[in-house]
């Protein structure tokens, strides 16, 4: 199961690199580029939606199959298609077919954690990491020797491995009888109904509406960098396409290290605390980027990135996955991925207008300031936090001093 995603998220990273590589190759536009973009993560959304509904009504495992089946087919046809906007439409519905097996995947890991939930957690974004990695390097690799076309039609058989790997597990859906008698009965107006679930649970309470509103915020940012790093290296330094994909893969090694890191530790300070911490270290890492007129910092920029994102991807999740009942895991997987894609797709419809009118270094610039500002959301919840450490503690130590035997009285002799 694990291997079988692995092999399509690997095709993602292909498609993350092919496809805006391939649009403004063909148009030598910022603004269609960043709309490609856009267009990936809006279909993403819908797709999303649908597939939070499908991972806790179906079979999560004949979900995967589908959705790898179809996607192949369609980087077939966008490879062989001849007008740019028809390659575009279906690259994209390609790209974006990940959220809609994405959240039965991430619905059936849980159910698997047969020892600690967060180590467990911490290896499926692991295996995503290197994915993303090896993705990008090999798309950008592709897209450099064999142009981004073939790149497309080359990553159509990632996903005809993907589904001859799972093709042969079975019995990976443990809950699925009692998903679909607790669903019994239920027409099309309640499974339609249903979908809003998993976005109700993740903001029932204040600090998952935080989280999910900052990570929302983070991805618009993360989304400008990258629309203005195609800009930055093609036009401003006048480098290789390869270097594009090298930043995306320089990350994905980052969260790996981050993700191996922060999932084999206990973490003494609270989530709160890490984000303030995060905010400007995300910020550093996107100004080193562009600081001087050399292609290598980039990479090491988006490094560094990865690699603190890693506590936090780590210790988020896991607050997710203790807030939310099992029977709307899906849903919830699938709302938070639509809420951080509608930040994404706003960052990229900003991202064009002001690459054209700033240029892509500037861009950058004013955005890695923006982030900085993020670490404001979290004094207030850090405070908080700390306060509850310290009372937590005051007790932990009354009951300790309580619970231990009092020393005897010297004997005077």
């Amino acid at each position: 199961m694990v291997t079988a995603q692995f092999v399509s998220e690997l095709g993602d990273g292909i498609t993350t690199v092919a496809l805006p590589l391939y649009v403004y190759a063909r148009t030598q536009s910022p603004l269609a580029t960043s709309l490609t973009f856009m267009a990936e993560l809006l279909a993403g959304m819908v797709l999303g939606v649908v597939g939070g509904m499908l991972a806790d009504a179906l079979d999560r495992r004949r979900v995967l199959l589908g959705s790898y089946a179809v996607r192949a087919a369609l980087l077939v046809g966008a490879a062989a298609a001849g007008p740019l906007w028809l390659a575009v439409v279906l690259g994209v519905l390609a790209r974006a077919g990940g959220q809609l097996d994405n959240p039965s995947f991430d619905a059936m890991v849980p159910e698997h954690a047969d020892g600690d939930l967060q180590q467990v957690l911490a290896l499926r974004r692991f295996v995503q990491a290197i994915s993303y990695t090896i993705g990008p390097a090999v798309g950008a690799l592709a897209v450099t020797v064999i142009g981004p076309r073939q790149a497309l039609l080359l990553n159509a058989g990632t996903f005809v491995v993907a589904l001859l790997l799972l093709a042969t597990v079975r019995g990976l859906d443990r809950s699925l009888a009692a998903r679909r008698l607790a669903h019994a009965g239920d027409g099309v107006g309640e499974r339609l109904g249903s979908m809003l679930e998993g976005a109700r649970s993740l903001l029932a309470t204040s600090v998952l509406r935080r989280l999910i509103f900052y990570w929302t915020i983070v991805m618009a940012t993360v989304a400008i960098v990258m629309a203005a790093a195609i800009v930055w290296f093609a036009d401003d330094l006048g480098v290789s396409d390869a270097w594009y994909g090298v930043s995306v893969a320089a990350y994905g090694i980052g969260s790996t290290v981050g993700l191996a890191w922060a999932g084999s530790r206990t973490f003494s300070m609270p989530l709160s605390v890490i984000l303030i911490i995060s905010a400007p270290l995300y910020a550093l890492s996107s100004v080193l980027g562009i600081i001087a007129l050399e292609p290598w910092l980039l990479p090491l920029g988006w490094l560094v990135w990865g690699v603190a994102m890693g506590p936090e991807l780590v210790l988020g999740e896991l607050l997710v996955v203790k807030s939310v009942p099992e029977s709307i895991r899906g849903r919830a997987f699938a709302a938070m991925a639509v809420l951080t894609m509608l930040g994404m797709a706003v960052g990229y419809g900003v991202a064009g207008p002001m690459i054209e009118a700033f240029g892509a270094r500037a861009t950058i610039a004013w955005t890695s300031l923006g982030i900085l500002t993020l670490a404001v959301l979290w004094i207030g919840p850090a405070l908080h936090d700390r306060s509850v450490l310290g009372r937590e503690r005051c007790a932990h130590e009354v009951l300790t001093e309580r619970m231990t035997p009092s020393a005897p009285y010297p004997t005077v002799h």
